[in-house]
C-alpha cells in the first residue's frame, strides 16, 4: 500500500503537507498569514460525497483557506490542540535566530555538545532526497523503525506510525524522489544515530517523524539535529519549519510561534440527523478540550501511555 495511512484521514495538517491534498470545503488558494505568502501548489481535492455530517481535523490558524461551503450546509469551528513552529522569515541566518531564541548558556551548551559528538569521529550530516537508491532507502528506513521503537519503548508511549510502517515506507519513497520529502540523517560511521522525515511545500517544511539513538542521549542529539535542519532551511529559502501539533519542552525551547488547531464541522442544514450530530460533536469536542486545558487529558490521563501498557500486557 502506498497511500497515506488511515489515521491521517481528514486531518488537514497532514493531508496538506504530506499529500498536498485539501478537503473540498478548502479548495482554492492557501495563504500563510505569518509571512503573507501563498503556498504555490495545485492540491488534489478529497470530499465526502452525499454525507450530511463530516469533520475536518487539525486546521492550523496560521493558514488561511479559501472556503467553499455549500449554501445549504452549516459550518462550526471548534478550537483544539496547540501546535508549534519556527518562523525564520525575519532572520538572515541561523546565528541571528539562535541569539534571539536561546540563552547564551544554551548556545554555549549546544556548541559544546556538538564538539563532543564530533570528537567521537565518523560523524556525518546528510540530507537524502532525489535520486535515492531503494536499497539505501530500505536500509535507512529499517534503522529508522528500530530507533523509533527503542525511543518510544524508553518513553513507554505508543507510536501510532509504527503500526503502519510498511505503508509509510511505500508512501514516502516517491515523495523523496520527487523532492517533496527529505530525510535528515546524522551518521556515526555507517549507522544513522538521528533521523528526521520532513515534507516540503513551497516555503514551509513540515516535521513528520523524528527520532534518535538513545545511546547518544548525553550529546543532546535533538538540539544538534534541529540546528542541522534549520541551517538547511536558511540555505533553501524555507521561511517556516512547522513541528506539528502538541506541546513539550523541546518545542517550546526551539520554536518562536505557537499556533492553534481547529476541528471544522460541516453539516447539512436539511438533515435533522446532520444537525444533531454537529451540535453534539461540538459539545463533545469542547468538553475534551476543557479537560486538556485543566491538565487532565494529556497530563493525568495520557491515552498513548495506556495503550502502550495494554499492548505490552497483551504480548
Amino acid at each position: 500500500m502506498t497511500g497515506l495511512p488511515k489515521h491521517y484521514t481528514d486531518h488537514c495538517l497532514f493531508q496538506l503537507y504530506l499529500n498536498k491534498t485539501l478537503h473540498a470545503v478548502h479548495q482554492g488558494k492557501v495563504r500563510n498569514l505569518l509571512v503573507n505568502r501563498y503556498l504555490s501548489l495545485t492540491p488534489s481535492i478529497y470530499q465526502e460525497d452525499g454525507k450530511s455530517f463530516y469533520i475536518i481535523k487539525d486546521v492550523p490558524d496560521y493558514l488561511d483557506f479559501q472556503k467553499h461551503t455549500p449554501l445549504d450546509h452549516g459550518f462550526i469551528k471548534v478550537p483544539q490542540y496547540d501546535g508549534h513552529l519556527v518562523n525564520l522569515h525575519s532572520y538572515q541566518n541561523l546565528s541571528e535566530y539562535l541569539n534571539d531564541q536561546l540563552s547564551k548558556r544554551n548556545i554555549k551548551n549546544l556548541r559544546s555538545k556538538k564538539r563532543k559528538l564530533e570528537s567521537l569521529g565518523g560523524i556525518r550530516y546528510k540530507v537524502l532526497s532525489g535520486d535515492l537508491v531503494e536499497s539505501e532507502y530500505e536500509k535507512i528506513f529499517d534503522y529508522f523503525k528500530k530507533l523509533l521503537s527503542k525511543r518510544f519503548d524508553q518513553k513507554g508511549i505508543l507510536n501510532r506510525d509504527l503500526a503502519y510502517w510498511r505503508q509509510l515506507y511505500g508512501f514516502t519513497l516517491p515523495k523523496l524522489r520527487n523532492g517533496d520529502a527529505k530525510l535528515f540523517v546524522i551518521y556515526k560511521d555507517e549507522l544513522p544515530i538521528c533521523i528526521a522525515l520532513n515534507y516540503i511545500v513551497d516555503h514551509v517544511m513540515f516535521s513528520h517523524i523524528q527520532t534518535y539513538d538513545i545511546d547518544y542521549s548525553p550529546y543532546n542529539l535533538g538540539d544538534i539535529h534541529i540546528q542541522f535542519q534549520l541551517e538547511w532551511c536558511f540555505s533553501n529559502n524555507i521561511d517556516i519549519y512547522d513541528v506539528s501539533k502538541g506541546t513539550n519542552p523541546y518545542k517550546e525551547k526551539w520554536c518562536n510561534h505557537r499556533y492553534r488547531l481547529f476541528h471544522e464541522i460541516v453539516y447539512s442544514k436539511k438533515s435533522v440527523v446532520g444537525i444533531i450530530r454537529a451540535k453534539s460533536k461540538k459539545i463533545e469536542l469542547n468538553i475534551l478540550q476543557w479537560f486538556r486545558n485543566i491538565g487532565i487529558l494529556g497530563n493525568l490521563i495520557q491515552m498513548d501511555k495506556w495503550l502502550y501498557a495494554i499492548n505490552k500486557w497483551r504480548k
